[in-house]
């Protein structure tokens, strides 16, 4: 059975001539019901929850189409049914009225074949269509749910065991084990924190508030959060600011984010026993904060960096993402770029509101 075969409609006309000449332009793609009168007709629509269209005659005994179609779309179980009007009048009013019952179409008699066939093609594709959305919102908002049983699963169930473990890090002996530990679950905690930041940010609910923050004392928590790895991989940073404290307007606990995973992607990119040079200076109302490291991020990978769910954003095995980089970024009125230097180099440059 084809997938039209499936679609069910009902034609409603109180002369048999008229739905037997229906039925016979429709059966050959839909299954067809008729009723000859309106209190039959919402019977069978309360009755059937196939229904996917009814074509409505105006003028019938006792219930005409007006009333009938009142009715349909005063009932929750039918209202979304679509209905077109088969109607001998062609007045503007009698149009415009059953338009503002709910119709979504009508069609004149005498009944032309390609018109009748082509009107209930375009609306049964209409309600299809309008099905699907439906079901995508639905779809999202039990993503919306999930997310919040997410938050709440974080918040409350993995920080708890989490924090336990950096409690009891400073017993264990060896002090290399303890800090690698330490360090994991820190990454772990960041990852958690950063989630739920950018989660409410993307639905606008997040409670930004401003202070002053020092920059350079940001950079340099985040060049030491790296320090194992730089050691490593006998990286060097080169660190310029033309004062000692530079502050800006903006949330610390966001900016580590930002500053840290920055650091930590230019780190992992670097090839071993290069230096990162990073340069940090007001720029009027702005503070600049410019990053440039060796490796350049491929041509195919710089259109889309900062989309959502890019695979660029994974470049680096950051549990950020420049997605999120840039999210948390203008969420407190910053910017984010980068720079490609002679297909050798990388720059990032953040400005943030200065203080």
């Amino acid at each position: 059975m084809s997938e039209e075969r499936k679609h069910t409609i009902l034609v409603v006309d109180d002369e048999p001539g008229n739905i037997d000449l229906a039925s016979a332009l429709l059966k050959e793609k839909y299954k067809v019901k008729a009723a000859t009168n309106g209190k039959v007709a919402l019977k069978i629509a309360q009755a059937d929850n196939n229904i996917s269209l009814i074509l409505l005659d105006i003028m019938m005994p006792e219930l005409d189409g007006y009333e009938v179609c009142e009715r349909l779309k005063a009932d929750p179980a039918t209202q979304n049914i679509p209905v077109i009007f088969l109607t001998a009048k062609s007045e503007i009013a009698d149009i415009t009225r059953g338009f503002q019952l709910g119709a979504v179409d009508y069609i004149t008699k005498p009944l032309k074949p390609e018109i009748l066939k082509a009107r209930v093609r375009t609306h049964i594709s209409l309600r299809q269509s309008q099905i699907a959305l439906e079901k995508q919102v639905e779809t999202l908002n039990e993503n919306m749910h999930l997310r919040e049983d997410i938050e709440n699963l974080t918040r409350h169930d993995l920080k708890g065991p989490l924090g336990v473990i950096l409690f009891e890090t400073p017993k264990i002996e060896n002090r290399e084990i303890a800090d690698s530990i330490e360090e994991s679950t820190n990454n772990v905690l960041n990852m958690l924190n950063n989630t739920l930041d950018v989660f409410k940010i993307e639905r606008g609910t997040y409670p930004f508030s401003p202070d002053m923050v020092d920059l350079n004392a940001l950079v340099n928590k985040g060049i030491k959060a790296v320090s194992r790895l730089a050691s490593k991989k006998n990286i060097s940073f080169n660190v310029e600011s033309t004062h000692h404290n530079t502050y800006i307007d903006a949330e610390e606990l966001l900016c580590l984010s930002i500053f840290n995973n920055l650091i930590k992607n230019a780190v992992e990119a670097s090839p071993d026993g290069e230096s990162i040079d990073i340069h940090i200076s007001e720029q009027g109302e702005s503070v600049e904060f410019r990053m440039k490291n060796t490796g350049a991020i491929p041509p195919e990978l710089r259109g889309n960096l900062f989309e959502k769910y890019s695979s660029s954003n994974h470049l680096r095995g950051s549990g950020l993402g420049a997605y999120s980089a840039k999210l948390m970024t203008e969420a407190q009125n910053g910017s984010i770029a980068f720079n490609i230097i002679d297909e050798t180099y990388t720059e990032f440059i953040v400005k943030m509101p200065a203080y």
